[in-house]
């Protein structure tokens, strides 16, 4: 084979010297034949030559010999795979064992049932662990039938209950079977109107433990005692602002229809909510919704309410919507803002009705699949919010880069850029070898010790790793990379 006896010439010195005297940038002498592969050419660089070859022919062995120990380890990974899960299995105690189940229902949260009743079906061992891990037992939907519905309420034992409510008309049939547990209900998932008044009449209106709602039609809730409600999901309808559950709730996620009278019923909802930490909304513009102006003179002052997470995504092309959002918002200063522009031309739908700009964030995350200039953005970011020190850009047809990398704009611009702390591009694919590398010369200088700390290249299509590790032996650490 081709380089075999260089590359073992090599792992001779490697063995005898290690590998920095081994691969020093101190030519050493082959004495082979590679001394008359280069006969027109003397002195050093006829050294350098023989030293490219030399390292060429082994790199040449030690890929195929990486080739062909790669198929061999594919080979017998795939042969003795189901021999090692079988020892593996068995080996398991059936605490670990019970573990592993617990993680797989959390996996296939859409159907715990089908999960839960799969692994009690597997073997006598597998059933017996199944049916003494009461967690596996605890989710129940109006799917099961009522038999099955006292099976897994009896299997639960004694620990809280997620209840998925039924689309149809069993709902009261539904309750009734459940009637005894609400007590130990964590979660409700309401998808009928109904389902609350039932509730009052059978008097199921105490849920000390109820933690999670979720609903899909008006709920108002106001004779039910709630006392641990912290989290809350709604599609299309926000609770009422006058209701007594929000000085508790500290996590909302909302799905809005765009409507002016929703987005108004949503700004005096959180204005309500003393403790919000966290707060998740989808604006799905539906075509010919009506808006509004918000009358904001009772409105906090902007970026005056502290919260932790704020994730806006935007669906359609309703400028004005979203705007009519972001005026409802602006009251808010997460640490981390996420916000994700599903629309043709996105560049309109950071602005709200005042035109102003509404990302106001320490961590700035953009989620865009559209064309967008990410430097024109990113230096409006700079520009009017500065408190930002982490901006992060996934964005797929990114675009503007190499006017602003090849130093076509001011120098403010660029001290407010390296005056963050990290930036991240990902899936950028229209990004450029080139660009990359003017940009990074620019953020990155040698002698900085203060300023940006690492930017990242996440998965760009057309920047290779050789070009990153080119790079990052000129800039350093701070250039960070995953292909």
């Amino acid at each position: 084979m081709e380089g075999l006896d260089e590359l073992l010439d090599l792992l001779t010195r490697v063995k005898k010297d290690g590998w920095e005297d081994a691969l020093s940038d101190t030519l050493y002498d082959n004495n082979s034949e590679q001394e008359t592969r280069h006969p027109t050419y003397s002195g050093p660089l006829s050294a350098f030559l023989r030293a490219i070859e030399g390292a060429r022919v082994c790199m040449k062995a030690l890929n195929e010999a990486q080739r062909r120990l790669g198929k061999r380890l594919r080979r017998l990974r795939r042969l003795s795979k189901p021999l090692v899960l079988e020892d593996g299995i068995k080996r398991l105690p059936d605490d670990v064992l019970a573990i592993i189940f617990e993680m797989g229902r959390h996996f296939n949260e859409d159907d715990p049932y089908q999960f839960a009743v799969c692994v009690s079906h597997v073997s006598h061992r597998f059933r017996s662990v199944a049916l003494a891990t009461p967690s596996l037992w605890t989710t129940i939907s109006d799917s099961y039938g009522e038999n099955q519905t006292r099976e897994f309420i009896s299997r639960s034992g004694r620990l809280d209950l997620d209840i998925k409510m039924p689309h149809n008309s069993s709902i009261e049939s539904f309750l009734e079977a459940l009637k005894d547990t609400s007590y130990r209900w964590s979660s409700l998932e309401i998808i009928e109107q109904e389902t609350e008044d039932v509730m009052m009449q059978l008097g199921m209106t105490d849920l000390p433990q109820l933690r999670y709602l979720t609903y899909a039609c008006p709920v108002e809730l106001s004779a039910f005692s709630i006392p641990r409600l912290s989290q809350v999901e709604g599609w299309w309808w926000v609770l009422p602002a006058e209701s007594c559950l929000l000085s508790n709730i500290t996590h909302v996620d909302f799905r809005l229809s765009g409507e002016g009278k929703c987005i108004e019923d949503l700004t005096k909802t959180l204005h309500s909510m003393k403790n919000l930490q966290d707060l998740s909304l989808i604006l799905a513009v539906i075509i010919g919704a009506n808006i509004l102006p918000l009358d904001n003179t009772a409105f906090p002052k902007p970026h005056s309410v502290h919260i932790d997470r704020l994730a806006v995504t935007i669906l359609g092309e309703k400028q004005d919507h979203s705007a009519l959002l972001f005026d409802a918002l602006m009251h808010l200063t997460p640490s981390t803002l996420e916000l994700s522009i599903y629309s043709i031309e996105p560049v309109g739908f950071f602005f709200n009705s005042e035109h102003e700009m509404f990302p106001f964030a320490s961590v700035i995350k953009l989620h865009v699949p559209h064309a967008i200039d990410v430097m024109m953005t990113l230096v409006n970011l700079m520009r009017h919010c500065d408190i930002v020190k982490t901006v992060h850009f996934d964005t797929p047809m990114a675009n503007g880069l190499s006017a602003w990398s090849h130093g076509l704009r001011n120098n403010d611009d660029w001290e407010r850029i390296r005056s963050l702390d990290h930036l991240r591009f990902t899936n950028c694919d229209e990004f450029t070898a080139s660009d990359v590398e003017a940009l990074t010369t620019i953020l990155l200088p040698n002698e900085a010790e203060n300023g940006l700390q690492s930017l990242e290249i996440i998965s760009c299509k057309w920047i290779s790793e050789d070009f990153l590790l080119a790079l990052h032996d000129e800039v350093g650490d701070r250039l960070k990379w995953t292909l």
